[in-house]
């Protein structure tokens, strides 16, 4: 890992930030951080400057990253010759991009009440898996209510999905009924039939033919969202 990677990852732990956080002050994406700090990914000085001026770093670090002038005399054969610094420091290309695909996954994550991609995620290729799960089996929805606030969901919550039809008695669930997603506990009832619960215990929840119930993937992971 080089210098500069070191030092971002260290002055962002010590200012509180996370790497999402950081993305944001410095209007890049979570998956370019990761693969910064861990040295991948060789930045040019303007996105250094970028990040490391987010930190409150900027000034002291580039001038530590800078290679120091030599006293030596210039002359015009070797004024033609570049530093071998400035021949390692490259722009982010498409190329990059292609290469980590195979170990960064990007994910759109949907509003439930609208519909629409809100953000995305990018999460690292571990093992062929993310989350424990094939990266095809995995989807993200953003709670857009406090309706499942006795499990702990509340409104801007995002959600860990992982895709499939099966139905496990008492998880929770995203499922869509008569065009509208929503998130639930789910338990079989008798002659087919199935209950849509807001809580552990809840007497008044909606019991439907389970024809009706379009299942998408159960709910495995809650990301709090931080007001």
């Amino acid at each position: 890992m080089n210098r500069l990677a070191i030092k971002i990852k260290d002055s962002r732990v010590a200012a509180g930030l996370s790497e999402k956080d950081l993305a944001k002050k410095c209007g890049l994406s979570v998956g370019y951080i990761l693969q910064v700090e861990s040295g991948k990914k060789i930045i040019n000085e303007s996105v250094a400057e970028k990040i490391l001026k987010a930190l409150g770093v900027k000034e002291i670090f580039i001038e530590e990253e800078k290679p120091e002038e030599k006293p030596a005399e210039k002359s015009a054969k070797t004024a033609e010759v570049p530093r071998p610094q400035e021949t390692l420091i490259v722009e982010p290309s498409q190329s990059w991009a292609d290469a980590l695909s195979g170990v960064i996954k990007k994910y759109p994550v949907i509003d439930l009440h609208s519909n629409k991609t809100v953000d995305y995620k990018e999460l690292p290729i571990i093992s062929k898996k993310i989350e424990g799960h094939h990266p095809d089996k995995i989807m993200f929805a953003k709670a857009s209510n406090n309706d499942m606030e006795a499990f702990r969901i509340e409104k801007g919550d995002v959600l860990t999905i992982f895709a499939t039809k099966e139905i496990q008695n008492n998880s929770l669930y995203l499922f869509e009924i008569d065009g509208k997603k929503m998130i639930r506990q789910l338990r079989k009832e008798q002659n087919n039939m199935v209950k849509l619960l807001k809580s552990p215990n809840d007497d008044s929840a909606e019991t439907v033919d389970l024809k009706k119930v379009k299942v998408m993937g159960r709910v495995i992971k809650n990301e709090f969202f931080v007001k």
